[in-house]
């Protein structure tokens, strides 16, 4: 079964109007509230004055939100006192209280069936407040401000329940009733709550971008408020919404942010710490990893780099050597042809052609350039501009033209 990171509970205490929508346990000190609930036994109360069993139903009542968390049990067995007990004072709205936080116990157990029975409960004594119905404590009916607080809290705890039975359309229907009560009187923390809540949903549903949305939100009535720990509470969900993402820096922003508050309150938000604190050491296992892959891909990076440049050092080196030993080749073939007596033509006391001067001739006259000379004749380009230099000088020319010319004149070309 889905279950949620924080469930929403949107809780109240028998309270006047000017003390409604939500009330945490953490001011609640229950050593003392289990002073004055210690030894009043059910019989003994029913001989008890009224005003005396008043208070021992509202210590139950506190009792009940203070162990929710810690001691469910105890939570449970407060309870089902403070229930009974504010039946038999004929209260309304004390039953109403507690037979929706039984509700929400059998809720936290999975045990549905149960929960829907209590939240009906609940609802029957939504309807008789809201018909006029008066109590001991309010002769005149209860306030409106009192019923909406009343309904507001119903109605979330209902949205949770259509969730968890895979009806999400019905939840949203009932947790916007919450919100509209919420907007009606400002009530920032109950708005924040029920905003955190549904970003819990979407996130689960896979809906990031209205999960995120809802989380800010609710961080952002938190603030208004200046109550740390629902400012805590979204930004847990924003931390394991981000971690889900792969966005460890972000996520660990708000986990950081979260645990602050939790790590203040650990007896309180036990729970709620341990969530933070797994989520963060999953966190801080991907941050390694990352961190390790990244050194490694840099080391590979360096090494390829590192290689490509004693490959150009290598080839630029031997194409300096290509070109000096092109230089040497083509020098010591000048001097050979220059020596080879088997290979020169006297043309007359002065010309002497060796027999590369004489391939190369031609050529010139036909417009080739060193270049395209040098790949008929397979040698280096170098090789021809060596020979061409050398026909200027026997010819005693200043340019090509003026070779040729010469050349002509004694019967070459």
């Amino acid at each position: 079964m889905k279950r949620l990171l924080i469930i929403l509970c949107l809780i109240q205490i028998y309270a006047t109007p000017a003390n409604a929508q939500y009330n945490d346990h953490r001011d609640r000190k229950l050593d003392s509230l289990e002073n004055v609930v210690t030894g009043w036994t059910p019989e003994r109360l029913a001989n008890a004055p009224f005003e005396t069993r008043a208070d021992v139903c509202l210590a139950f009542s506190q009792l009940m939100y203070g162990y929710e968390r810690i001691n469910p049990d105890r939570s449970m067995y407060a309870a089902r006192r403070a229930y009974h007990l504010g039946n038999e004072l004929k209260s309304l709205y004390q039953p109403y209280l507690a037979s929706k936080f039984i509700g929400q116990l059998f809720y936290n157990k999975e045990q549905y069936d149960s929960t829907i029975f209590y939240y009906r409960v609940a609802l029957g004594y939504l309807e008789r407040m809201s018909a006029g119905e008066a109590g001991p404590d309010t002769p005149d009916g209860y306030p409106q401000e009192k019923i909406d607080d009343a309904a507001s809290s119903l109605y979330g705890n209902i949205g949770n329940l259509y969730y968890e039975i895979d009806s999400l359309t019905q939840a949203m229907n009932y947790y916007a009733k919450a919100g509209e009560i919420f907007k009606k009187y400002d009530w920032k923390i109950s708005s924040s709550i029920l905003e955190h809540n549904m970003g819990d949903i979407w996130a689960y549903e896979g809906n990031d971008a209205k999960a995120v949305e809802c989380y800010n939100t609710a961080i952002s009535y938190a603030q208004e408020a200046d109550d740390s720990l629902w400012m805590a509470s979204p930004k847990l969900g924003l931390g394991a919404l981000f971690m889900r993402q792969g966005k460890v820096t972000k996520a660990l922003k708000y986990l950081h942010e979260a645990d602050e508050y939790y790590s203040k309150h650990q007896d309180q938000e036990y729970y709620d710490r341990i969530a933070t604190l797994d989520i963060m050491g999953q966190a801080y296992q991907t941050q390694k990893r990352q961190r390790s892959m990244l050194a490694t891909a840099f080391a590979v990076l360096a090494l390829v780099l590192l290689s490509l440049l004693i490959i150009t050092r290598r080839a630029l080196r031997l194409k300096r050597e290509n070109v000096a030993a092109d230089e040497a080749i083509g020098e010591a073939l000048t001097q050979l042809e220059m020596t080879d007596s088997l290979f020169r033509l006297k043309m007359d006391q002065n010309v002497q052609l060796s027999r590369g001067e004489q391939e190369i001739l031609p050529m010139i006259a036909e417009g080739l350039t060193s270049k395209d000379i040098a790949k008929r004749l397979f040698v280096t380009e170098q090789t021809i501009k060596w020979r061409r230099q050398r026909l200027l000088a026997k010819f005693d020319a200043r340019n090509t033209a003026e070779m040729l010319s010469k050349a002509r004149e004694i019967g070459l070309l």
